[in-house]
């Protein structure tokens, strides 16, 4: 069995060995939403108990992939956004002013949500 990423789905595929050509052959089972991973009751319908089993196996290591993912990105914010104030300092105006609007609007997003957790 294996993953393939698809925009915002994980597709879920076994392979067959086909008898008549004795090569495999592709066989999605379903897909998981790539932001809420929830294995549905289609995709639990289409597998075999085992195979539900190495399905959620295999979210249960995906969502401990993102949380390092995040506290990696969370810890090494302050230092990012050095990097980004010294590239920012000396960048050519228009790129800065385009990635200046993205920056501003994740910033209040950020703040926000400091503010609702109480770390302001």
């Amino acid at each position: 069995m294996f993953f393939r990423f698809r925009g915002n789905n994980i597709q879920i595929v076994k392979s067959r060995l086909d008898p008549k050509t004795g090569k495999a052959k592709s066989i999605p089972l379903g897909s998981i939403n790539r932001s809420n991973l929830l294995v549905s009751n289609n995709l639990r319908q289409n597998c075999s108990p085992a195979e539900v089993k190495e399905i959620e196996a295999w979210v249960k290591r995906r969502r401990d992939i993102d949380a390092a993912k995040q506290r990696l990105v969370a810890l090494t914010l302050a230092e990012q956004i050095a990097t980004a104030t010294e590239w920012f300092a000396q960048a050519n105006l228009e790129d800065a002013r385009d990635a200046a609007e993205e920056v501003l609007l994740a910033t209040s997003a950020l703040r926000r949500t400091l503010d609702q957790r109480g770390l302001l």
